[in-house]
């Protein structure tokens, strides 16, 4: 996805928060244009005086800088604070650029009247109230308007009018100041979730961005390296994240020994929800002895996720054996792996998620091998039969 950054009046595209959303998404393998147009220098201008920063000025910049690197078959986002919020809606109007996105920090559309008359005089020849806002939210489906109660240059009600001809959604950010530096803001993490949003990520990449224990730079190191260990407790939460959020397929292996548990937790739960909404869905029960499979609660396990719509497979611990996979793992969306590791007495030492193109590969490999030596059954019953052919 391609993102554009617009600086405001007078403004560095060094600025604000402005570096650290490029370099975020520049680290998720986004590609990021932040460019600098002119500026005079705020102590420097006279009334009256002509100005470098102009329409004009800003508009050959953007031709030059810009327009030439959009590639209109990619979804754009463009995001603007202050007056390049209204310089995107100039660059719409002239170039019909679609976007998939735009995110408007601190907008406005008038003369701002308020504020030291430097603004006024640079700003003159781009504030603008007839445009073609049907046209122009044609261009862009999707915008969000952030504002402050306490903004020194737009008021509230400025920024809630342009987000009303826009249509875009409004989110008041509470005594924020001018959603800039001057309140120390040289991070903006909901303008960075805002963009997320917009990024067709897979499972993996949406998990451990989604992630709280960890800072968000953490998380996108771990979305892009793409392998992550949790603990037994973070991997409760794993699984409810993959089959709240899974879209495709689904497949996992549970082995017959496991200790004692709830065949109807919340786990357990969220994946017959996932079947029944559509997802693809394939439970192998590796039965390490005969006996095992007179337990009420591996029973229950059975006929509950048949019964929601989970293909249910059995396979010998011998023939498991010979496909020499991991003995209890789960693949997601084909997204990622996730395999529990454990001691030899069976606990649970930690997870292991892996998105990477090798290891995705190796599980699907051992998935087709399992499903090909497995036997699917389609009621509790046919335990007794799949139970004589050992």
């Amino acid at each position: 996805m391609q993102f554009v950054i617009f600086h405001g009046s007078l403004g560095s595209n060094r600025g604000n928060w402005f570096s650290d959303l490029k370099n975020k998404l520049t680290d998720m393998g986004q590609e990021v244009i932040c460019p600098q147009f002119p500026v005079d220098s705020y102590d420097k201008i006279k009334k009256g005086s002509a100005t470098k920063q102009n329409l004009t000025s800003w508009m050959e910049t953007f031709e030059r800088d810009v327009l030439p690197q959009l590639d209109i078959s990619k979804k754009i986002c463009f995001i603007g604070h202050s007056l390049g919020n209204l310089f995107i809606l100039h660059v719409l109007s002239k170039h019909k650029i679609p976007l998939d996105c735009a995110i408007f920090v601190s907008p406005c559309l008038d003369k701002l009247g308020l504020v030291p008359w430097q603004y006024d005089l640079v700003n003159t020849a781009f504030y603008k109230t007839d445009f073609d806002f049907d046209e122009l939210i044609r261009f862009v489906p999707t915008s969000y308007v952030l504002y402050s109660d306490n903004d020194p240059y737009i008021e509230p009600r400025r920024a809630l009018h342009f987000a009303k001809v826009m249509e875009s959604s409004p989110i008041f950010i509470k005594k924020a100041g001018h959603l800039n530096s001057e309140v120390n803001l040289n991070e903006f993490p909901l303008v960075f979730e805002l963009c997320v949003t917009r990024l067709d990520l897979d499972l993996y990449q949406r998990y451990t961005l989604s992630r709280t224990k960890d800072s968000i730079a953490q998380n996108i190191i771990n979305s892009t390296k793409k392998f992550l260990t949790i603990s037994p407790e973070e991997g409760k939460d794993e699984g409810r994240f993959h089959f709240m959020n899974i879209s495709k397929s689904g497949f996992a292996t549970f082995v017959s020994n496991a200790e004692e548990w709830d065949p109807e937790d919340e786990y357990f739960t969220e994946g017959r929800k996932a079947s029944r909404r559509g997802v693809s869905f394939s439970r192998v029960f590796v039965i390490k002895d005969l006996r095992h499979l007179e337990r009420k609660v591996l029973k229950r396990q059975i006929e509950l996720d048949m019964n929601a719509g989970i293909k249910v497979h059995l396979i010998s611990f011998s023939d498991y054996k010979k496909i020499d996979a991991e003995e209890d793992f789960g693949l997601w969306d084909e997204d990622y792996v996730c395999t529990i590791r454990r001691n030899k007495d069976g606990r649970e030492l930690d997870l292991l998620l892996d998105a990477r193109t090798e290891s995705i590969a190796k599980a699907k490999s051992w998935r087709d091998k399992i499903l090909s030596k497995a036997m699917q059954i389609k009621s509790v019953e046919e335990l007794e039969k799949w139970k004589k052919r050992r």
